[in-house]
């Protein structure tokens, strides 16, 4: 069997074949899928940004937050102490306010008695 085929019936099969081709759409697809696979490229470095910046081991959000917990915890703990120290420190002041306020007497009183002394004879 011979098959021969003109260059006209090649000519015409192409032009049907072009015809049934989407102008431009399958352009348009093509670099509509390019940009979803650069967007999910994108996606995946943020995503893996995020990740390092939650679980790094030195310094990451959980870590932090797990440091900020311990802090507080530890606070609390050691907050009656803190209390009672704060306590004594405002009792120390209050006899400390006191003690000065005797001293600025005792201290007027002897000036008194110096310039009373000095003074008194003449």
């Amino acid at each position: 069997m011979v098959v021969a085929i003109t260059n006209k019936e090649i000519l015409e099969a192409v032009e049907i074949i072009k015809s049934k081709l989407p102008n431009g759409e399958l352009t348009l697809l093509k670099k509509s899928i390019e940009d979803l696979q650069e967007g999910q490229h994108e996606l995946k470095d943020d995503i893996r940004d995020l990740k390092r910046q939650l679980l790094d081991p030195d310094d990451g959000v959980v870590v932090r937050v797990n440091r900020n917990s311990d802090f507080r915890r530890e606070r609390e703990r050691r907050m009656p102490e803190f209390e009672s120290a704060l306590s004594k420190f405002r009792n120390v002041m209050a006899w400390k306010e006191g003690v000065t306020r005797a001293l600025w007497i005792v201290f007027s009183a002897l000036a008194g008695l110096i310039g009373k002394i000095l003074f008194w004879d003449r």
